[in-house]
């Protein structure tokens, strides 16, 4: 080409070789940028999802009974999310929600979540602050997708009856649309402290039947659809290999608390004055007498008196329709109706009898239907609990009453009756309104 040419064109290729190279450093730059903004973001996700277990293992530090509902509402959530085409941040976003929806639940007294009977309108006020406070707490995450939307208006209502904003039909979150539905199903198929599970066809015919009322028609059609399918699904992921908290565990060490230590002696004492009573009701008609009263200012189709004994309710006196299944109930403190009683130190009205402990689903004592349970709780010697049970109509706030009014000297340090107190004469007086309830 001669020297001419060669001395025109090599600044010409010098130059696209410079500019080709720089173009080849900065995608290279490019790249490592996204490698390490993707790095960045899985570092970020892995810390959301080790946040989001951590939250639910507090949940599950609540009420154990929460672990298998949580991974039951998250496998059919997030099917039903896909099958109506959300996207990856909202399905994610789902995700979390799924097990996070009741962490506001750490602010509701427990006695109140525990509860094994219908709320009070107070304690459902308390209730009702669980999906605010939830979103409260999930908003402090900074979560990259919209977590705290779906837990805030998880109980709002299609029909815009629901708390805690009321919003109605399309303005609810996709999110809290399907969890509203899929919770409610999942609630319903699984034992509660108020009621037996219902099999999953009867549950999912109640989630039916509130569809354009409560839930999302669309929604609630693809359960129907799908329920079978999902409900196998679920059993088969629900060990998802999470630890488990040790809330069973034995601590050795550790110094004595600032009150003291109660005296042993005095422990023996109350087991043995348990036993002497036990043995003296057996033959004595306090609790005949107790329960003609109850009869006539109540009316009861039967009766159960139980005393604590090594925090085991063990009953002391039956009466009515199966004595033989009730005398046979022990009932550990804390679980069924008359354990959450002596727990709390709380009445409850209108309980379901079959989720007592051991609590018999045949017979005579399928034909009880509600349960009115209260406290006595004497100045010495053991605490009891005292259930009438009906097969028919519920019991009143004003039967309440008169049966608090009547425990309240069931049981004295000498363990006698005493229906002629003035507390008695009063819920039993001729001008009682309530005096021919039963």
């Amino acid at each position: 080409m001669g020297w001419q040419t060669t001395l025109l064109v090599w600044p010409v290729l010098y130059f696209i070789h410079n500019f080709h190279q720089l173009n080849i450093d900065k995608l290279e730059e490019a790249a490592r940028e996204s490698e390490r903004e993707r790095q960045h973001a899985s570092e970020k996700a892995a810390i959301h999802l080790r946040t989001v277990e951590a939250l639910a293992m507090a949940i599950e530090a609540k009420d154990g009974t929460t672990h298998d509902h949580l991974q039951r509402v998250q496998v059919y959530a997030l099917a039903v999310g896909r099958e109506l085409g959300l996207s990856d941040g909202e399905i994610e976003a789902l995700r979390a929600a799924s097990i996070l929806h009741d962490i506001g639940k750490l602010a509701v007294p427990e006695y109140i979540i525990s509860k094994p009977g219908k709320l009070s309108p107070s304690e459902f006020e308390k209730m009702k602050i669980h999906p605010v406070v939830g979103a409260q707490i999930l908003e402090t995450v900074s979560f990259p997708y919209p977590v705290s939307p779906i837990v805030r208006h998880h109980h709002e209502k299609w029909d815009g009856s629901g708390y805690p904003d009321g919003l109605a039909g399309e303005q609810i979150p996709i999110g809290a649309r399907i969890l509203s539905a899929v919770d409610c199903l999942d609630a319903l198929a699984s034992d509660r402290q108020y009621r037996r599970a219902l099999p999953l066809p009867e549950a999912i015919a109640v989630v039916v039947s509130e569809a354009g009322k409560s839930f999302d028609p669309r929604i609630v059609e693809i359960l129907e659809r799908r329920y079978v399918e999902l409900e196998k699904t679920a059993r088969h992921s629900q060990d998802d290999g999470r630890p488990k908290l040790q809330t069973d565990i034995r601590i050795e060490r550790g110094a004595a608390p600032a009150a003291g230590f109660a005296d042993e002696s005095e422990v023996r004492e109350d087991v043995v004055r348990l036993h002497e009573k036990i043995s003296s009701y057996s033959n004595s008609t306090v609790f005949e007498e107790f329960a003609h009263h109850a009869g006539v200012g109540i009316g009861f189709d039967a009766m159960a008196v139980l005393l604590d004994h090594d925090e085991t309710l063990v009953p002391v006196f039956v009466l009515g329709l199966a004595s033989e299944a009730l005398a046979a109930l022990r009932i550990p403190v804390g679980q069924g109706l008359a354990g959450w009683v002596a727990e709390n130190h709380k009445p409850i009205m209108n309980g379901n009898p079959a989720v007592e402990p051991g609590f018999p689903q045949h017979g005579e004592a399928a034909q009880l239907r509600n349960a009115l349970a209260v406290l006595v709780e004497p100045e010495h010697g053991p605490m009891g609990v005292v259930c009438l049970y009906r097969a028919g109509a519920p019991f009143t706030v004003e039967h309440q009453r008169i049966l608090e009014a009547l425990s309240a000297g069931l049981i004295d340090g000498s363990g006698t009756f005493c229906p002629g107190s003035s507390a008695r004469r009063d819920v039993l007086s001729p001008s009682s309104k309530t005096h021919d309830a039963g």
